[in-house]
Parts: structure tokens; sequence; C-alpha cells
């Protein structure tokens, strides 16, 4: 499967370079807010979680082939991942251990993007979907222990969740709305985890969330 998802990115970039010679092209700057999670499942039976802020920045480079449709892509750094919620008793005393997992990613996206003139030459409609292809370089897990009557028990490690419980390719389908005006954008859209991120027997992990990216097309 990575192979083959590998390929398909290699495919695309070498096409963009291809045809970028026959287009129009443009250059811009992003940074996002992202609001991540994800669906666990633990032998069938769901697990709890929540989702984390996080953010992602990058260039961004669109090829405009046609007047209503460019394609697009660029190279973002990125922090997402979730949080896991495990309730159980001690003694009678009830617990819960939350492990917040902050992932560091290396991402390319690849979006075909509709442009629908909203206000002459000066303001343009977007609408944007395709996946994004992300490879780990990081990540940071932060364990806690809430239990009444004690203080909360913290206890942070680092680069210990990929290649061990986590695999560090990832990809989601992002489809998004939002608006350009005179080079300055404003998008809203939603990532949709396609690939199972768990290493670990009988355990299905897929992350995703919302994002509000703010940028400058040169």
């Amino acid at each position: 499967m990575k192979k083959i998802l590998v390929r398909v990115i290699l495919l695309f970039t070498t096409l963009a370079v291809s045809l970028s010679a026959h287009a129009d092209w443009r250059f811009g700057l992003h940074a996002s807010y992202d609001n991540t999670g994800a669906s666990v499942m633990y032998g069938g039976e769901k697990g709890g979680t929540r989702n984390i802020s996080g953010f992602s920045v990058g260039p961004v480079v669109a090829y405009e082939f046609f007047d209503y449709l460019s394609v697009q892509t660029g190279v973002d750094f990125l922090m997402n991942g979730f949080a896991t919620l495990d309730k159980s008793m001690i003694l009678d005393v009830p617990y819960e251990v939350e492990d917040v997992l902050r992932l560091y990613y290396l991402q390319v996206p690849l979006y075909a993007v509709g442009q629908l003139p909203i206000r002459g030459e000066e303001a343009t409609l977007l609408l944007e979907v395709g996946p994004n292809f992300a490879c780990g370089v990081g990540d940071e897990i932060i364990s806690t222990l809430h239990a009444s009557g004690i203080t909360p028990i913290e206890e942070s490690q680092s680069n210990v969740a990929f290649d061990n419980v986590l695999s560090r390719f990832n990809v989601s389908m992002h489809v998004g709305i939002g608006a350009e005006y005179m080079g300055a954008r404003l998008m809203v859209g939603y990532n949709f985890g396609l690939y199972n991120l768990s290493l670990v027997e009988d355990t299905k992990i897929n992350s995703g969330g919302f994002t509000v990216s703010v940028g400058y097309m040169f």
C-alpha cells in the first residue's frame, strides 16, 4: 500500500512539473489552525478520544491550466494529533488516564481548485478537493493521570510513537471552500482520515479534523 501511494505522489509531482511549463503559475504562503481528532477502535470497540489544536505552515504553488481550474501543491510543516482517554478503577477509586499525542509531519497536499469569479477580477470563490500525503518527523506523548483526591500526575515522552505504535505515513482527503480577494485567501475545510495509523494488531486509528487557513498568493 505504501509503495503504491509513494508512486502516486511521484506520478502527480512529475505531471505537475511537466505541465507547469505550459501553464500560468502562482506562488504563495499559508498558515492554518487545525483542530484534529481520531476514530480509535480496539478489537471492534470504540475508544474514548478528544480533539486537540494544531497548526500548519508552508509555501503554496498553484498551476492554472484553465480559467476556472488550477492544481495546487506545496510542502507543509504541521503539528496535529489527538488525545485518548482510558477510564478504570483501582481499589474502588475511579481514575482516568489521558494521553495527548502531538504528531509532527511534513505534508504534500495535491488539490484540484475550482475558481469562480464573484466580483470582476478582484474576488474569487474557491472550492478545493484532494489528498494530503504526510510523513511523520517527530512526536510527543503527554500522559496525565487524573484521580479523585490526588494532584494530577503528568509524564511526557518524545519520539516513541512513530514506528512503535503509529505509522509515520498518513493520507487524508481534504475538502475546502473559501475566497480570494486581491491575492489574500481565507479557506475553511475538513480532512478525512483514509489511512490506518495503528501498527498494533486489532487496533484501527484514523485521524482527521477541520482547518481554517489564511494565506496570500503573489
